[in-house]
């Protein structure tokens, strides 16, 4: 041992430490590729299971008893003063005046 310096030393390690690497590297990205393809099912089947919840939570607020009038009687507010708009900016300007006497 005392023939060889500590260069010789650090390379003999580092060479009898990457087969090693490799093998422990090859190890884990298996045993991560089957955890995640079991894994991954679950996430899927959590993600639609999230959706359809959510998808029906909102639903149901939105057609229920307080928040449904609401929405109907702005809708209708809104329509009616886009109504009256149009006529009195775009159509009212341009319509000739019509007696009811003839």
């Amino acid at each position: 041992m005392a023939d060889k310096s500590y260069g010789q030393l650090l390379i003999e390690g580092i060479v009898r430490a990457i087969p090693w690497a490799i093998v422990f590297s090859l190890a884990f990205l298996i045993t991560m590729k089957v955890f995640m393809g079991m894994l991954g099912q679950e996430v899927k089947k959590a993600i639609d299971l999230t959706a359809r919840t959510a998808v029906n939570t909102a639903m149901d607020t939105a057609l229920s008893s307080e928040v449904f009038p609401k929405i109907k009687q702005n809708t209708k507010e809104a329509i009616e003063y886009t109504a009256h708009t149009v006529n009195r900016e775009l159509v009212a300007p341009y319509m000739k005046p019509t007696s009811a006497k003839k």
